[in-house]
C-alpha cells in the first residue's frame, strides 16, 4: 500500500496473503510486484485486475486477514501536535426509537440525539480538534468528515504505531472506538456523517461548524431540504 485517501504512507512495506479494506468513499493506492507469468488481483465482487503477459485466471483464495493500518509502515512526525487540543468532541453512534418527521421507527442516534436535533460540533479557525468516535450500534459505519483530513490516533485505546494514517473516510466497526484529530483550516459548515448513504438518510448525520460562519439554508421546511 502506498497511500490512503490521497495521503502517502511513510515507508510502507511489502505484504503478502492479506487483503486491503476500503471503506465506502475511501481510496487506496496500491503497488504490485508482478511475478513471472503475471498475476490476478481481485478487487471485490466480480471485478479483477489482470497483470502480466500470461496471468492466471483462477480466482485466488480470499485472505482471512487485512492490512492493519494502525501499525503498517513506519512512524514519522505527522506535523500535528495533539498533546493539548483546543477542542474535544464525542461522537457516539447508537440506535433508538423515535418519530422524526412523524415517522415511527428505530433510527440512528448521535450522542443520544436523533437528526436533525443533533447539536453541531463548533470550532474556531486553526483549532486542533480531537474526536472520539464510538460505535455501540449493531452495524459498521464508514465515517466521513467533509472538508478535512483527519489523523487516526488510536483504536480501542491502542495508539497508532505505524505510518501517520490520514483519512477522510474511516471504517468504524461494531463496538470499536477511534480517536482522530484534525486541524480546523477550512472554514464552513461541513457534514460529518456515515458514508453508507442509507444510514445517513436514516439520521446518521452531524455537522461541523466554524465559529462565525452562518448559512441561509435550514433543514426541512417547505423545500424539504435534507443533507442526504
Amino acid at each position: 500500500m502506498l497511500a490512503v485517501d490521497g495521503t502517502d504512507l511513510n515507508r510502507p512495506g511489502r505484504v503478502e496473503g492479506v487483503a486491503v479494506q476500503v471503506s465506502a468513499g475511501g481510496r487506496v493506492d496500491l503497488g504490485f510486484v508482478v511475478p513471472d507469468g503475471g498475476a490476478r488481483v481481485d478487487l471485490g465482487g466480480t471485478t479483477a485486475l489482470v497483470l502480466g503477459q500470461d496471468p492466471t485466471t483462477a480466482q485466488p483464495a480470499v485472505p482471512e486477514e487485512f492490512v492493519d493500518l494502525l501499525s503498517y509502515g513506519e512512524p514519522t512526525d505527522p506535523g500535528l501536535d495533539v498533546s493539548e487540543p483546543d477542542r474535544r468532541f464525542e461522537y457516539s453512534i447508537g440506535k433508538r426509537p423515535g418519530f422524526p418527521d412523524g415517522r415511527p421507527g428505530m433510527w440512528w442516534s448521535i450522542n443520544g440525539h436523533l437528526f436533525p436535533d443533533v447539536p453541531m460540533f463548533v470550532v474556531s479557525e486553526n483549532d486542533i480538534a480531537v474526536i472520539e468516535i464510538d460505535n455501540s450500534s449493531d452495524e459498521a459505519h464508514p465515517m466521513h468528515l467533509h472538508g478535512h483530513h483527519a489523523l487516526v490516533l488510536s483504536r480501542n485505546g491502542q495508539p497508532s504505531t505505524g505510518s501517520p494514517w490520514w483519512v477522510d473516510s474511516l471504517e468504524v466497526g461494531v463496538n470499536e472506538t477511534y480517536e482522530i484529530a484534525f486541524v480546523a483550516d477550512n472554514p464552513g459548515i461541513w457534514m460529518d456523517h456515515c458514508h453508507n448513504l442509507p444510514h445517513a438518510a436514516e439520521g446518521l448525520v452531524a455537522h461541523l461548524m466554524y465559529d462565525g460562519v452562518r448559512s441561509s439554508f435550514r433543514v426541512g421546511g417547505q423545500r424539504a431540504n435534507q443533507p442526504e
